[in-house]
């Protein structure tokens, strides 16, 4: 009774200093780049009662606190290493806060227009966010976690099958954006950079294609037969991320969130709806 006591310490007390120093970090890399928003532009509610600092602090917490939970919740049931469970949940993450900052929205960054130094300075803040949440995985996975002793062979894709489910999800997800970015319920700037625009829907979908491939190995635990067990494992460790990520503007910029909510939240339920659909076809 005691070990398993100490051992519930262990965890709360790395995982807590683990999200901490990553949001940290992440705070951090934001502080010292060169360029910077008009924070006439942070105008929401929480921002006026509680502050900038506050509110920024609050989200990664709150962003790393999710992926602690999916690398936890994952990593206690599925058979694969620790080390290898870190590893790939910390790529995925970082991967999507890479690309995730290069979303065409002008509005909300220090520019005017969109270019070169729009690029470069979206890839500092995703390398700000992109290397805390790696090195959390990590963290979390190697002190938290303990390596299965069943040693049972993981299930993967064969390369054909894996090509052709990221080129499904990565179509699924241009087509579900572009559909919306024509109704006008998504905004968009594809009027001024058509090009760039739809160029990152391509590669998001793409990535999230290629994010759920790479994962789907360790989300493979339990009983097979339910097909839409993975995706709904996939929806709750990567597209909740992706909201949450996406809320970001939503917490800072008055009358933002229920667009960044339901920009992300239609990609995830597209995801989850085509993933479960290969998925019946596939089992």
């Amino acid at each position: 009774m005691e070990t398993k006591s100490m051992s519930l310490k262990r965890v709360i007390i790395v995982s807590i200093l683990a999200i901490f120093l990553s949001a940290i970090f992440a705070i951090l890399v934001h502080a010292i780049l060169p360029a910077s928003v008009n924070p006439e532009k942070f105008n929401s509610i929480l921002v006026q009662w509680l502050g900038f600092p506050a509110v920024a602090t609050l989200y990664f917490v709150l962003l790393f606190t999710h992926c602690t939970i999916g690398v936890r919740y994952v990593g206690l049931r599925t058979a694969a290493l620790k080390i290898q469970i870190g590893i790939l949940f910390g790529i995925a993450y970082a991967m999507i806060y890479l690309l995730g900052m290069q979303e065409i929205i002008v509005d909300y960054s220090p520019f005017s227009t969109w270019g070169l130094d729009f690029i470069k300075y979206q890839f500092l803040i995703g390398i700000g966010d992109g290397i805390p949440a790696f090195l959390l995985c990590l963290i979390i996975s190697y002190f938290t976690l303990r390596n299965n002793r069943q040693n049972k062979a993981i299930p993967t894709l064969g390369l054909k099958k894996s090509i052709g489910v990221i080129a499904i999800l990565a179509v699924a997800i241009l087509v579900e954006r572009t559909i919306f970015y024509q109704l006008g319920l998504v905004n968009s700037e594809r009027a001024t950079y058509p090009i760039p625009c739809y160029l990152w829907t391509a590669l998001f979908g793409v990535l999230m294609g290629l994010i759920y491939v790479i994962l789907r190995p360790l989300l493979s635990y339990g009983n097979r037969r339910i097909f839409w067990a993975i995706p709904l494992r996939f929806t709750l460790t990567i597209g909740l991320n992706w909201i949450i990520f996406n809320s970001f503007m939503g917490l800072i910029i008055k009358g933002a969130m229920p667009q960044m909510l339901l920009r992300s939240g239609l990609d995830v339920f597209v995801l989850f709806l085509i993933s479960a659909g290969l998925e019946k076809l596939l089992s």
